[in-house]
């Protein structure tokens, strides 16, 4: 008599959990994805972006070569003719030299046109950034792609940025008196090569990838902050 007893127990609780089960799915909508948790996004975004500091490293020769000639453009509009050309360098691919009309005396006594080398990735490292956070977050193919569009462009002005104030603090700063000479002829003051320089190495690299995950992926943010801009706005009023 047991028996029988304990397994009718065992077929209602049974029939009791597929009821429960059938409810959940039931009132769950169709197409719902588990809400992605911040720590599973930082594990992925980490995950990615080192496969994207690698990309970003051994291509850097394509993906640099727009911000190049947009350097190139803006230097030869501020410097005239005393500017020449960006070129990459030939032992490192990685790198821009730039070159300049300006007849510079060395230390030897010799004098030739003045060049030296700019690393123009030290302003363009938010883009494997960028990479990672896009990656690591749970949005479409396409939308990610869009970002990464984005980011591309934003990240390559950073780079031109750079790039020209760069040249022009190594012109105004570096070389002394020989080239500073050719960019305050440039009307170009001091203050503001320091400025250029200041904003386009510590400020833009590191927040512009940033900022442009952040308005691009307002939804996903407002889940990992807990509160809602929209809702927030109605308190207010």
């Amino acid at each position: 008599m047991n028996e029988p007893m304990k397994d009718e127990q065992v077929a209602a609780a049974e029939l009791n959990e597929a009821d429960t089960l059938a409810s959940v799915a039931a009132t769950t909508p169709v197409g719902q994805q588990e809400e992605l948790k911040l720590s599973e996004m930082l594990i992925l975004a980490s995950m990615w972006m080192i496969f994207g500091f690698m990309l970003w490293f051994y291509l850097s020769a394509f993906h640099g070569a727009p911000a190049r000639m947009m350097a190139d453009f803006f230097l030869s509009e501020i410097l005239g003719d005393s500017f020449r050309q960006i070129i990459i360098e030939p032992n490192q691919n990685f790198l821009f030299q730039v070159e300049t009309n300006i007849q510079y005396v060395f230390r030897d006594g010799t004098q030739e046109a003045l060049g030296f080398i700019v690393n123009p990735l030290i302003f363009s490292y938010g883009l494997p950034l960028l990479f990672g956070l896009v990656m690591g977050s749970d949005v479409s193919w396409l939308r990610k792609l869009v970002i990464m569009l984005i980011g591309y462009s934003t990240i390559t002005l950073v780079q031109v940025w750079g790039v020209v104030f760069q040249s022009l603090k190594m012109l105004a700063f570096n070389f002394g008196e020989q080239s500073h000479v050719f960019v305050t002829q440039a009307g170009v003051s001091d203050s503001t090569v320091a400025l250029g320089y200041q904003l386009g190495t510590l400020i833009f690299p590191a927040l512009m990838p940033i900022f442009v995950w952040v308005l691009t992926n307002r939804p996903l943010v407002e889940q990992f902050v807990g509160w809602s801009a929209d809702a927030l706005r109605k308190d207010v009023k």
